[in-house]
C-alpha cells in the first residue's frame, strides 16, 4: 500500500537506494523519481548555512562562507575555518545528488598539500566526523 508520506531523502546512503523507494512509494518512473529527489532536496545553502551556522558555536573556531565573484579565486571551497590555528576548507554538496567539480577536487589537493584539511561535505555531523578524526592525530 502507498503511501503520501515519503521518508526524509536526506536518510538514504545513495541514490540509487533513495531513487528505487520514490519509485516504489510515489509510483513514479526511474526518470521521474531521480527529477523528484531534485526537486525535493533543499538546495545547497541551506546545508552549508545550517554548517556555518554550527561552526560558529564551537570553541576556537572562526568560521566564513568564502566569496564568489568575478575577483575571488575559482574552487575555494564553500565554508572556510580555522580551529584551533588550522586552516579547514569544507565543500558543501546536496546529499545524494552533488558533485565536486575537477577544480573544487584540484583545490581540495592543493590545500591537502600545504597542510590544510579540506572534505567534501553534505551535513554538520560529517563536520564533526572531520574536526573529531583531526583530534585524534
Amino acid at each position: 500500500m502507498r503511501t503520501n508520506r515519503v521518508r526524509n531523502l536526506e536518510d538514504f546512503k545513495t541514490l540509487a537506494d533513495a531513487t528505487r523507494y520514490v519509485e516504489q512509494e510515489k509510483g513514479l518512473s526511474h526518470d521521474e523519481a531521480r527529477e523528484y529527489i531534485r526537486s525535493h532536496l533543499p538546495h545547497e545553502s541551506y546545508y552549508q548555512t545550517k554548517i556555518l551556522q554550527w561552526l560558529n558555536k564551537q570553541p576556537g573556531v572562526f568560521a566564513w562562507k568564502a566569496a564568489a565573484g568575478p575577483y575571488s579565486r575559482q574552487g575555494i571551497p564553500d565554508i572556510c575555518c580555522v580551529r584551533y590555528g588550522r586552516y579547514y576548507g569544507f565543500e558543501v554538496k546536496r546529499p545524494l545528488i552533488g558533485k565536486p567539480s575537477k577544480l573544487q577536487l584540484k583545490t581540495i589537493d592543493q590545500i591537502r598539500a600545504a597542510g590544510g584539511v579540506a572534505e567534501i561535505v553534505t551535513c554538520q555531523r560529517e563536520v564533526e566526523v572531520v574536526f573529531l578524526r583531526e583530534d585524534e592525530r
